[in-house]
Parts: C-alpha cells; structure tokens; sequence
C-alpha cells in the first residue's frame, strides 16, 4: 500500500502578519488624508456659492472677504487663513471679480514623518473682453 502525502496549502503566520501590516499602513494613510480632502471639497463647494455671489452682487473687498471667513467658520473649514486668500478687483472694475485660494495641510503619520496636503482653487468672474 501506497500513502499518499498531502501538501499543506494556505498562508503561513508570517504571511498574515505581513498581510495585515499593510492593510493597517493603508488604512492609517486614508485615515489621515480623508479630512484633508473632505475639508477641501468644502472650500471648492464655498467658492462655487461665491462665484454666484459675485456675478450677482456688487461686493467690495472687505464685504467678500467677511462672507467668505462666515462660510468657511459655518462649514468647519480651518485650515484656510486670511493670509491664504487672495481677493481682486477685475479691470477698470471696483467690484471683486476673482478669489484665489493657496494653503497648505500638514498633518502628523508617523513619528517625525508629516502627509502635506497643497491646494489651490480660483473662481473668476470677469467677463472676458473680445
């Protein structure tokens, strides 16, 4: 008689262990850049309501820049200062008629290691001239 031996198939604890090393790197990546991101589709979803604002109202400076520090305080945005907006005045124009926005988001992943986020989002509403 014959015996036959079966091979043993399947991952090793080594293997798994490694497995799931990877999927927990991952996870903590998409974990740390999701509210990055989420607070980013805020500022484009702002100024997208801002462009609206501007084609249809006459605002100076000061009156775009209050309405657009009270959309960011109602919708969570935090990261965008007053030193990251940039407001202008179109030509021969003394109404604003572009926004620009540039900031930077760092945030902490592994001990001195930091994820950066830079983004940047202009609206301009100047009609353009033939």
């Amino acid at each position: 008689m014959s015996r036959q031996i079966k091979k043993q198939a399947g991952m090793t604890l080594i293997s798994w262990v490694l497995v799931l090393g990877i999927i927990a790197f991952f996870a903590t990546v998409v974990m740390r850049l999701l509210p990055m991101y989420q607070e980013y589709f805020s500022v484009v979803s702002i100024l997208d309501g801002m462009e609206d604002e501007l084609k249809n109202n006459k605002m100076t400076k000061a009156q775009a820049n209050r309405m657009l520090m009270i959309r960011f305080n109602t919708g969570y945005v935090k990261s965008v200062q007053k030193e990251h907006i940039e407001i202008s005045r179109g030509r021969n124009q003394t109404n604003v008629t572009k926004i620009a926005i540039d900031y930077e988001v760092r945030v902490p992943f592994l001990a001195q290691i930091d994820l950066v986020g830079h983004f940047q989002k202009e609206i301009d509403v100047e009609p353009k001239s033939k």
